[in-house]
């Protein structure tokens, strides 16, 4: 090829406006984008308070005033330009970034879909007023005002209607920027926030630097009373926060307060491991609340994996999984060694008669529960007709809808969901006898026949192994039929059709493949069918033989599928609601 080159082809350059606005579609999205940006500005300027002011849902109009060091002229002017930042200096510095902003595309980004002014101040300069459209510096001013920052977005997306035209509707557009307005106040609860929405202040938090004074005022549904503080270490991770206590503030949709080096982030790896750090205590389904801070050293975590910096990519995630995990477990089983009704006095003398049955002699201090139709007949008829007393340091006032166990203990009364509560109790022992390898079986006198598909029958025998290490045993009764013929122990007493209901049910989980959840299922299912039932009208020596359980063993406060058990009423409230304090 000779000559002067002639360009043929199709790629070509875009126009600086072009990329600006592309630019612009990655990092303002919609008007929360740009408030958040403005604010964590804000932040980074080492603003103590904070005033976001929003006009028809950001469309019209965000602003944002902070009391921070400000910017001179010349820096001011330079930040309209993209990748203009003091934030970072060097290649190394974009891995072990600090602080919220560090791109420099923020304010030329918003300046080039909007109409933005900018007033600012240093305390060694002399305060100056920039007018910007559509990218387009108008106007540079001198301005008197104090040190700060006050950036007025105007008629936002005003050049870009394809844009304007995706976003959702004013209420969702505006929720979406009080969200983030109250995420960002819970991480800097040391920074005032005052939010304003179409002239009227919707929150003002006092800067106060605890973190309960905030969620008081932008979280209104939030009851302190109901969360656990905590905190914890390992190696050069920390985490604290408040999660909400054992059947407490369960939602159907997930809370995710979740910040790591103070910046709200979402991230499947701590949502999974406060799953994991619930499981057992929370229902299928349901999500607990929590405020987590998570601090990791600032070369472990990539904050620069999307746009608008909403989502981080750890460098050791398995660890941070992990550590979070058990940070939250350890927090939860602390919290329910804590929450002891009351302390036992064993030195209360109890009427110490055994009672002979056909098949047994019970101690009354030592009773196995649930009672059979005919031990009832036998203790009731040995004692004195039923009254609240006072036994072990508590008194048991009764029970409500055969179901309720009303227990009074010092200024508190608890409420317990009896079958709840045994099947949880079952649950812990069933777990400890399995390990040890203390499950019995009995042989039944007469063998249960079960009417079984050929796909089942040939599943059960897949998984013979871990059914006997259940003390289960049958024998082939034919092509759809097996003949039940041992049964653990404690089943010896149930009746046929009840022992037949908890094997086809065992049965229905058999397909599970991890051998781990599947053992879990089982016992959870034996836990069950062997619980006291909801409806079982108690007798007071079978009240008080499960009030003595929950005391005497340090077991979570909710059943294995995650109901709570217990509800705790304090003498104070009851006294406030009827108006007595």
């Amino acid at each position: 090829m000779e000559g002067t080159y002639k360009r043929m082809g199709k790629v070509i350059i875009l126009p600086e406006e072009i990329r600006n606005k592309i630019a612009a579609g990655e990092v303002v999205e919609r008007p929360v984008s740009v408030v958040k940006e403005l604010v964590e500005n804000s932040i980074d300027a080492g603003a103590r308070r904070i005033v976001i002011e929003i006009i028809n849902a950001g469309e019209t109009l965000i602003s944002v005033t902070d009391n921070g060091e400000g910017m001179s002229k010349d820096d001011a002017i330079l930040a309209l330009n993209r990748f203009a930042t003091s934030k970072i200096k060097n290649i190394e510095d974009l891995f072990k970034i600090k602080t919220l902003g560090f791109r420099g595309e923020a304010l030329a980004s918003i300046a080039s879909v909007s109409k933005m002014e900018i007033r600012t101040k240093t305390e060694k300069d002399k305060g100056v007023f920039i007018r910007v459209e559509g990218g387009n510096i108008l106007d540079i001013l001198p301005w008197e005002g104090s040190i700060g920052t006050s950036i007025r977005v105007k008629d936002l997306f005003y050049n870009v209607p394809a844009r304007k035209k995706f976003l959702k509707s004013r209420t969702t557009e505006s929720n979406l920027i009080v969200d983030f307005v109250k995420k960002i106040a819970l991480a800097y609860p040391d920074i005032s926030f005052q939010y304003i929405e179409d002239g009227k202040t919707k929150f003002t938090t006092l800067g106060s630097g605890k973190i309960g004074d905030v969620i008081i005022e932008v979280l209104k549904n939030i009851n302190l009373n109901d969360l656990i503080e905590f905190e914890n270490t390992h190696g050069d991770y920390s985490i604290w926060g408040l999660l909400s206590k054992p059947g407490k503030l369960v939602s159907i949709k997930p809370q995710d307060f979740f910040f790591v080096n103070k910046r709200w982030v979402r991230n499947l790896s701590i949502f999974q491991a406060l799953k994991e750090g619930y499981k057992g205590r929370i229902l299928e389904g349901y999500y607990p609340f929590a405020i987590l801070f998570l601090n990791v050293p600032y070369d472990e975590v990539d904050v620069n994996v999307h746009p608008t910096k909403r989502e981080v990519k750890f460098e050791k995630e398995k660890e941070i999984f992990s550590f979070i995990e058990n940070s939250i477990k350890k927090t939860l089983e602390n919290y329910e060694k804590k929450f002891k009704l009351v302390e036992l006095d064993h030195n209360i003398k109890i009427n110490e008669e055994n009672y002979e049955t056909d098949n047994k002699k019970i101690n009354k201090e030592n009773i196995q529960l649930p009672l059979t139709s005919i031990e009832k007949a036998y203790i009731s008829e040995k004692t004195e007709k039923y009254l609240p007393k006072k036994s072990f340091g508590f008194r048991i006032v009764g029970q409500i809808f055969d179901n309720y166990v009303i227990v009074e203990t010092g200024d508190r009364v608890f409420i317990i969901d009896q079958h709840a509560a045994h099947e949880r109790i079952r649950y812990e022992r069933l777990k400890e006898e399995l390990n040890l390898g203390l499950l019995q079986n009995v042989e039944i006198i007469l063998p249960i026949i079960i009417d079984i598909s050929l796909e089942d029958k040939k599943r059960i025998e897949e998984k013979r192994e871990i059914l006997e290490k259940f003390a289960f045993s049958w024998e082939d009764f034919g092509p759809n039929r097996i003949r039940l013929i041992k049964v653990p122990y404690e089943f010896l007493n149930f009746d046929p059709v009840s022992i037949e209901n908890l094997f086809k049910e065992i049965i229905s989980e058999i397909n599970e493949k991890d051998l781990e959840v599947l053992e879990d299922k089982i016992i959870k299912s034996l836990a069950c069918h062997g619980a006291i039932r909801s409806g079982d009208v108690l007798i007071r020596e079978e009240m008080e033989a499960l009030i003595q359980m929950i005391f005497d063993n340090q077991i979570p406060i909710t059943c294995p599928h995650g109901r709570p058990y217990i509800w705790e009423i304090k003498k104070e409230e009851l006294e406030k609601y009827f108006h007595r304090k």
